[in-house]
């Protein structure tokens, strides 16, 4: 009986080891796409459905693979990616607990890693920042055409 319950606990702290190394090595990163400008972000994952994101509002995105991701920045709620003022896309890296947005052309690539230094102009949006993994829209990104006439109305 003793001999039984041995083999037993061997072979459930070899399923609890083998579920632990499993989990670790799939990617989970949560991180946010923050929108600070005055139009509205639309943010598509993987060719998946459009999330808009509204001015001055934030939205968790979660990264469980490597893969891409649009952005599309439009005036009023029912602009359609097509027809917005900026669009761009990105790669996606997610490794185990490391999510990162890809970007610029490899330059010190191999000594700093990806997604930390890009020589290609990514305004208006700031990717990595504040955390690898993270977008935000800045304000330079501009409002929408109604905003600016309502802002500088006098009254």
């Amino acid at each position: 009986m003793r001999g039984l319950s041995t083999a037993l606990g061997i072979a459930a702290a070899l399923v609890a080891v083998t579920a632990a190394a499993t989990s670790s090595a799939e990617a989970g990163c949560a991180r946010r796409i923050v929108n600070r400008s005055g139009t509205i972000a639309l943010v598509s994952r993987d060719g998946g459905p459009w999330v808009a994101v509204r001015p001055n509002r934030s939205q968790t995105i979660h990264y469980y693979q490597s893969g891409r991701i649009d952005v599309a920045l439009t005036c009023g709620p029912g602009a359609l990616p097509e027809q917005a003022s900026f669009r761009a896309s990105y790669d996606t890296v997610a490794v185990i607990d490391r999510c990162y947005i890809r970007f610029g052309d490899g330059f010190f690539e191999n000594q700093l890693g990806g997604g930390f230094l890009g020589r290609k102009e990514t305004g208006p949006l700031a990717l990595n920042n504040p955390r690898q993994g993270d977008l935000v829209i800045g304000p330079t990104a501009g409002t929408c055409p109604a905003e600016r006439a309502a802002i500088s109305a006098r009254y």
